[in-house]
């Protein structure tokens, strides 16, 4: 078996409409809730084996509070790919993911991101899955199951998927402690 870990970068700073999209980092809000994913994966039962990563700064802030909760020699590749990608690219991504990996995490964007979840998706009809057509907000966390023994056997329409959770809900029982 196979476990997918997709997040969507966490929310990015807006604040110079000049900056360049590539370029733009996140805002409070983004590292907030970045470190928050952080540890909430680190603590579940969804830590990735290996990372694929949008090279994108967001993308890369996202990912480093999370890479300071995994091991040192976690295999960690960031893609220029990644970077806006529609499912087809994103799938081939994929597809050369690290064999050894049993989970695997990949930190893109949207539409993309939203578009392969609804793709994998083996019941779109399915609860869970229903939630991830309403939209994957920033810092969004997708976890989809396969029965296969190689990144490259993961198909469209063969995804179970088994979570899904948007950082102000997960947040919000914890902010309530």
């Amino acid at each position: 078996m196979k476990r997918l870990c997709l997040m969507r970068h966490a929310k990015s700073d807006w604040s110079d409409p000049a900056k360049d999209d590539f370029e733009r980092a996140l805002n409070a809000r983004g590292i907030k809730s970045a470190t928050f994913m952080a540890d909430y994966i680190a603590a579940s039962d969804y830590k990735p084996d290996a990372v694929l990563c949008s090279t994108a700064k967001r993308a890369r802030e996202t990912f480093v509070p999370l890479r300071k909760r995994l091991p040192a020699d976690l295999p960690v590749i960031f893609r220029d790919e990644l970077y806006h990608a529609m499912p087809d690219v994103m799938l081939n991504e994929i597809h050369h993911a690290p064999a050894d990996a049993q989970t695997l995490l990949v930190v893109a964007h949207n539409p993309g991101l939203v578009l392969l979840a609804m793709a994998l998706a083996e019941d779109p009809e399915e609860e869970v899955a229903l939630k991830v057509a309403n939209g994957v907000p920033t810092g969004g966390f997708i976890v989809f199951e396969f029965d296969v023994d190689d990144w490259k056997e993961v198909k469209e329409g063969k995804g179970r998927t088994v979570f899904f959770g948007r950082p102000r809900d997960l947040m919000a029982p914890a902010e309530k402690n």
